[in-house]
């Protein structure tokens, strides 16, 4: 084993399985996993999003993962083609397998290249700038930074893309947020907002009617867990793997597998507390804006994103917004609201208009919120 980790070669494949190995040929190739791992590198080193975050958009994408294991995969430097293992006695080896990402992005996502070269200073996790990362540059289409000018003390984001000059005072920029916000807050009467509840767990039971849903994907991962486990088993007793081998993958199989088992168990009440969702849901919309002025950093941007899940771009020029998507529960209570104040100006600040609020209502499927944040 130490003489194949010398010579380049990986012993076993990272328990994700990002790689699959071609028959014919004997190589180590990149798959559909591996693919979705190198996305999740891109989105913390470009758009700086939370491991938190990382998870919810590979779900959407059919990869389950944790948060513990995204935390692990990103210190892994297999990832950028090298090797390090106790047996090497601190040397590390470049790898003959294929790179999933550069040595550059594993660095920056690892918080060990330093990029700013500008003069300015950066600070992460400031209240002053909490667009940053989930405004996006209109002209090419990267998140916008966000920073602080030490003599004037004023905060602005930017596009750090050559040539773009898309930048905005962040004060400006805050406010135009909080003035969108404006237009999913509900603010009915409460005899309404019983009628609003019932519709909305009607629409979202006729909207996810008949559609495959998370329990299905996690009884598959736990089938395939359950088939390495006896796998791992077999190899163990007729001595083709060792006893630390044996230790060291049934211990993580075996985490997996109770991970997995513990979101079935939450899956499997998903339809029960379907009204649970949707009373958060409304009550988070009655007081949406004052939410998001109100919380850390931190929680701004998990309301941001859950608001606008693929972000609002912005564009100097025109000075303008706009976003490609909206999370349908926000839509849909955005909709009712302004059917019930019969307003017909939509919302400006993102060129939207109330035809455009319906259409993206209809056909679409309501994702309610878990978590009251």
């Amino acid at each position: 084993m130490k003489n194949r980790k010398e010579q380049g070669k990986a012993n076993a494949i990272p328990f994700v399985k990002p790689f699959a190995r071609e028959q014919a040929s004997r190589c180590v190739v990149i798959n559909q996993r591996g693919k979705l791992l190198r996305q999740a590198f891109h989105w913390k080193a470009e758009e700086g999003l939370s491991n938190e975050m990382i998870p919810v958009r590979l779900k959407e994408r059919g990869l389950i993962l944790f948060r513990q294991r995204i935390s692990e995969i990103f210190r892994n430097p297999f990832y950028c083609g090298l090797l390090a293992h106790n047996m090497l006695e601190g040397r590390v080896i470049e790898g003959n397998h294929e790179k999933l990402v550069s040595k550059e992005i594993f660095l920056e996502v690892n918080g060990l290249l330093d990029k700013n070269t500008h003069g300015y200073k950066i600070k992460e996790e400031n209240d002053a700038i909490p667009l940053k990362r989930f405004l996006l540059c209109d002209h090419c289409g990267k998140p916008l930074r966000g920073y602080i000018v030490q003599k004037k003390n004023i905060h602005y984001y930017k596009c750090c893309t050559i040539g773009c000059g898309n930048n905005k005072s962040a004060k400006s920029l805050n406010q135009t947020f909080a003035n969108i916000l404006e237009a999913f807050r509900l603010d009915v009467a409460k005899d309404l907002l019983t009628l609003i509840k019932n519709q909305t767990i009607a629409t979202f039971n006729q909207l996810t009617k008949g559609q495959e849903d998370e329990h299905q994907l996690l009884q598959k991962q736990h089938k395939e867990l359950t088939q390495k486990i006896n796998r791992l088993e077999e190899l163990y007793i007729e001595e083709e793997i060792n006893a630390d081998l044996y230790n060291k993958y049934a211990e993580k199989y075996t985490l997996e597998k109770k991970e997995i088992e513990q979101h079935l168990v939450n899956a499997a009440k998903q339809v029960s507390n379907l009204e649970e969702c949707v009373d958060i849901a409304i009550g988070f919309a009655s007081k949406l804006p004052f939410k998001w002025l109100s919380a850390d950093y931190f929680t701004k941007q998990q309301i941001q994103f859950l608001v606008f899940p693929e972000g609002i771009s912005y564009n100097k020029k025109t000075d303008e917004c706009r976003t490609t998507r909206i999370n349908s529960v926000f839509s849909y209570i955005a909709h009712l609201q302004q059917g019930l104040s019969q307003k017909k100006s939509g919302i400006p600040e993102l060129n939207l208009d109330y035809a455009a609020l319906s259409a993206s209502v209809a056909g679409s499927r309501i994702e309610l919120p878990t978590s009251g944040l």
